[in-house]
């Protein structure tokens, strides 16, 4: 048997799995991450002790595993993380994460300057304060002397590359996600690099998701207790998503909700929307990730169940009493529209002061209804960007689903309904690790294309309601006409 092992670092999780020659799931361990939230457009983590948990992981699965059978290890981190380190790797700030809005203004300002078209087409990114390239220019303007201090600016799966091997990479794909890459040369963009007032020595070497490591610095060698085990760099969360969810043509994509949710599709060459709103992130030579990310996904249901919610149960059934009372009213809420954007919005309006909005409020509506419009706004905000994604031809016949969502059938009815789209949930514990899993083995040339075929693990197909679609397809519109009607009264 050739194991492999995917590990996947996320922003609340870090799993860590083996896989047999089938990809069935030999060992897994995982651990939950923290974050630091300490204001509302503040969300960070602590990479050493991110570094700790994957160490400790690692280690308590390699020890159970045949040496001779572990073929390589490959990784899947979390986007658009980034953080200042001094020349001995030690970190000056916390990882800042894909859901900080501080450089809200920061961005702002890239769009008023009229840098954001010229960046999207240059980075295959659209300008947001999620991305790292605006964290930077708030980092030079609020942390001035530690922006002058940093050796290097990194992302989480860098600093671990660093303290494992003693060099400074970064894959294709998690410097694509970062908005200062050049999307047609895979080098780091000029105008980035001019716009941060930084130089490409400040970066990390940029390499294919396929690089690979096997010379442990001796401390790591002797931990692990492992040999010139090859370690495969990896890519983003979402990319590998694609994969293991067995996403490898165009006429199918990815929908994911967990703590936020993205619609993902693949194609074999860059393509750029005429206007900034869908990413487009490089994998490998005939391999490119398109689609959008929303910044609230599960996180609102959450957001809901804890405000709504708090005090009658224990938080491990917030989510589901608050499924259970969405259940209780027709589609469409009877008249109520949720905008979702809590924590501003990423795909597909990009707009960082965006805030949520019940709008349409009686005196009949009760928890069921705001619960049941929790649901629908995700899933407008959704269909939003797939409405973006499928253009010009309607293209995308199916959709392979992943994530927190798919434990509720009622919810993944509800997404099939909006879509009005054929969802295919399969048996997947973890997509992305499980897509590190197929990139390693592709990488170490153990199999020719990097696919996986998800349908043997098929669990359930949803067909969409044609008449439910229709009471949504109109509430969708008005929720859109709700968008630009509030838009303006949304401030920094």
């Amino acid at each position: 048997m050739s194991i492999i092992i995917g590990v996947d670092i996320g922003t609340s999780n870090i799993k860590v799995i083996a896989f047999g020659s089938d990809y069935e799931i030999l060992l897994s361990e995982s651990a939950p991450c923290e974050m630091f939230q300490d204001s509302p457009d503040r969300m960070e983590q602590n990479a050493a002790e991110l570094l700790d948990t994957v160490n400790r992981l690692l280690k308590k699965m390699c020890i159970q595993l045949p040496p001779d059978q572990l073929k390589g290890i490959c990784f899947s981190t979390a986007m658009h993380s980034i953080m200042a380190v001094d020349e001995q790797n030690k970190p000056l700030t916390n990882a800042s994460l894909w859901g900080d809005t501080r450089s809200t203004a920061q961005a702002n300002r890239l769009e008023k300057n009229g840098l954001a078209i010229q960046w999207y087409r240059q980075t295959g990114v659209p300008v947001h304060p999620s991305m790292p390239v605006c964290k930077l220019l708030w980092l030079r303007e609020h942390e001035p002397d530690i922006f002058r201090k940093a050796y290097k600016f990194i992302s989480i799966k860098e600093y671990v590359f660093y303290e494992w091997f003693g060099k400074y990479l970064v894959d294709h794909s998690i410097a694509g996600a970062s908005g200062m890459q050049d999307i047609h040369h895979l080098t780091w963009s000029k105008t980035a690099l001019e716009v941060t007032g930084i130089d490409e020595n400040r970066l990390s070497r940029i390499v294919p998701v396929t690089h690979t490591e096997t010379m442990l610095t001796e401390k790591y060698s002797r931990f692990f207790g492992m040999d010139k085990v090859p370690f495969i760099i990896g890519s983003s969360d979402g990319c590998l998503a694609n994969i293991g969810s067995g996403v490898f043509h165009e006429r199918m994509a990815a929908i994911t909700i967990g703590t936020s949710g993205a619609i993902r599709t693949t194609l074999s060459a860059p393509v750029l929307n005429e206007e900034p709103v869908l990413f487009c992130y490089p994998v490998l030579e005939n391999l490119y990730i398109k689609g959008g990310a929303i910044n609230n996904g599960g996180k609102a249901l959450q957001w809901f169940a804890e405000h709504f919610l708090k005090g009658e149960m224990v938080s491990s059934d917030l989510f589901s009493k608050a499924i259970e009372l969405a259940g209780e009213v027709s589609p469409g809420s009877e008249g109520l529209l949720f905008l979702p954007y809590l924590q501003g919005e990423r795909a597909p309006v990009w707009n960082g002061n965006a805030r949520g909005v019940f709008f349409g409020i009686h005196s009949n509506h009760g928890r069921s209804h705001f619960a049941r419009a929790v649901l629908e706004g995700i899933g407008y905000a959704m269909y939003d960007v797939f409405c973006e994604l499928n253009q010009p031809d309607d293209f995308i016949d199916a959709l392979l689903a992943s994530g927190g969502f798919v434990q509720s059938p009622f919810w993944v009815q509800l997404i099939a309904d909006i879509f009005n789209k054929k969802i295919v949930v399969n048996n997947v514990s973890d997509a992305s690790a499980t897509g590190a899993a197929v990139l390693g083995r592709f990488a170490l040339g153990l199999i020719t294309k990097p696919e996986y075929n998800a349908s043997s693990g098929q669990k359930q197909t949803f067909y969409p309601n044609a008449k439910t679609h229709e009471i949504y397809r109109k509430r969708f519109l008005a929720f859109r006409s709700l968008y630009k009607a509030v838009k303006k009264e949304f401030i920094s």
